[in-house]
């Protein structure tokens, strides 16, 4: 994670979210995802067989929480803040995206996502699976990148507290279409995935990958971080379900 995360600090700084927003609708289209804008939305794009995989599902939902965060940006305490906290923050997937299309190296916290991808899941698992490898092991990462390249001490709180609201309502705006949303025509037998669904919280893994944050600004190498990265890939299995 500390090589991927010095790629990341390359980003220029004058990229915005308007640029994360147009990337994340070009794989929507490509992916032919539930919210791409060729696809008429969730409802019609279920009418479209064969149905969006794990992927296209965890980049629609992603899509709609930056949208949300790009029309707040003017409401924020400090919104160069934010907007790099996005930025670099987006670029962790992109680099997962990217490598996972290359069948090149991809961190443990993402296997779950890309490699089980075409199995029959409910789309909401895919896009919380794919939260769950952002949010837990990603943003602690763009955080200490954005502290050090703004020269900031972890601040802005009330700022990143904030986007939890925003995330938090998006992700009520859209989970009844996405629980709805069966990756193929037959049920999957969840066991006890429902019950992870329903403790996974954006909320509290924001809080967790702050607090992170703050130990890793004081801790040299990648142990730390390998090991993260090792737990939240086990979640998002446990996310996702047994293998079928």
């Amino acid at each position: 994670m500390q090589a991927l995360s010095e790629r990341v600090s390359l980003v220029p700084a004058n990229r915005t979210v308007d640029e994360v927003v147009d990337r994340l609708t070009g794989i929507e289209e490509n992916l032919d995802g539930f919210f791409s804008p060729l696809g008429g939305g969730p409802e019609a794009r279920r009418g479209r067989p064969p149905l969006p995989d794990g992927v296209a599902c965890f980049n629609g939902m992603y899509l709609r929480v930056t949208e949300a965060v790009r029309d707040a940006l003017a409401s924020f305490e400090n919104r160069e803040f934010v907007e790099r906290l996005d930025v670099l923050f987006a670029e962790f997937y992109f680099h997962a995206f990217e490598a996972a299309n290359a069948n090149a190296w991809v961190s443990k916290a993402w296997e779950p996502l890309f490699t089980r991808r075409a199995e029959k899941r409910l789309a909401l698992q895919f896009a919380i699976a794919g939260m769950n490898a952002h949010i837990n092991n990603d943003l602690a990462h763009a955080l200490v990148l954005t502290w050090r390249e703004l020269g900031l001490d972890p601040a802005q709180r009330r700022d990143y507290d904030k986007v939890n609201d925003i995330l938090e309502q998006v992700e009520k705006d859209i989970k009844a279409p996405l629980s709805d949303a069966l990756i193929a025509d037959v049920d999957t037998a969840f066991g006890t995935t429902d019950d992870f669904l329903a403790l996974w919280s954006i909320r509290q893994a924001r809080l967790q990958a702050w607090e992170r944050a703050r130990i890793m600004r004081n801790v040299t190498g990648d142990e730390l971080g390998g090991l993260f990265d090792r737990l939240v890939g086990f979640a998002g299995n446990l996310l996702l379900g047994p293998a079928v």
